[in-house]
C-alpha cells in the first residue's frame, strides 16, 4: 500500500511537472513571443546610414504585410526619393525615374552603400534576432524583458528609446555596425517616430 501510494505521488508530481507554465510578462521570452506575432504594421520615422566612401539619411515610411514590404525613402543623398517593394526574395525599386529589379540585399546596397540584410531588418526593427539569419549572439536585456542589444549576422545591434505602442513597447531606437572581412565599416541607425498596426478582423 505504501508502495503504491508513493508511486501514484511520482506520476501525479511528473504530471504537474509536465504542465505549460505562462512566461512572466517582463520577461525577454515573453517580449520575444509577442513581437514576432506582429506582421502587419507601419513604421514612419528616419534611417541614417554610412559607409566607406559615401553616408546620407532619408525619411522612412515602412509597410509591412507578413512577408511583403513597401518602403519609401524620402531623400537618400540628399535628393530624390525611392519606393522599394519586394518580399525576402526579390524586390523592385523605383529611383531617379527608373526601376530596378534585385535582391533585397542588392538593391539596399545600391541605394545606400550598406550590405544591409533587409529580410533581417523587419525582425531587428520590433527589437528581437530574425530567425532567418544565424543565430544571434551577445544578447543583452534589460529588467523589463527588452533587448537592449544583441549581435547577428555580422552585425552588432542595440535598442533604445522603447515607447508605448497599441501594441505593447516597441523600439524606438537602433543602430547597427558592421565591419566586413575586408575591414570595411558600416553602420546605420532608425529613429522610429511612430508605429501603426492593423486592426484583426
Amino acid at each position: 500500500m505504501i508502495r503504491a501510494s508513493l508511486l501514484l505521488a511520482i506520476i501525479t508530481l511528473g504530471a504537474c511537472t509536465l504542465q505549460p507554465q505562462p512566461l512572466p510578462s517582463g520577461s525577454w521570452q515573453a517580449y520575444q513571443s509577442r513581437v514576432s506575432q506582429l506582421n502587419d504594421w507601419t513604421l514612419a520615422g528616419k534611417l541614417g546610414f554610412r559607409a566607406p566612401d559615401n553616408g546620407g539619411s532619408a525619411t522612412l515610411n515602412w509597410m509591412q504585410r507578413q512577408n511583403n514590404y513597401r518602403l519609401r525613402l524620402s531623400g537618400p543623398f540628399g535628393a530624390g526619393s525611392a519606393q522599394i517593394d519586394g518580399n525576402s526574395q526579390l524586390a523592385e525599386m523605383r529611383y531617379d525615374d527608373k526601376i530596378y529589379r534585385q535582391t533585397p540585399e542588392q538593391l539596399a546596397e545600391q541605394l545606400t552603400g550598406v550590405p544591409l540584410p533587409v529580410s533581417a531588418l523587419s525582425w531587428w526593427a520590433r527589437g528581437v534576432p530574425s530567425p532567418s539569419q544565424p543565430l544571434a549572439t551577445a544578447l543583452a536585456t534589460s529588467p523589463d524583458g527588452y533587448a537592449s542589444g544583441f549581435d547577428q549576422a555580422g552585425w552588432q545591434l542595440s535598442f533604445s528609446h522603447f515607447k508605448q505602442t497599441d501594441a505593447g513597447h516597441l523600439p524606438g531606437k537602433i543602430t547597427g555596425t558592421h565591419t566586413s572581412s575586408e575591414g570595411r565599416s558600416y553602420s546605420f541607425k532608425l529613429l522610429i517616430s511612430s508605429w501603426s498596426f492593423l486592426e484583426e478582423e
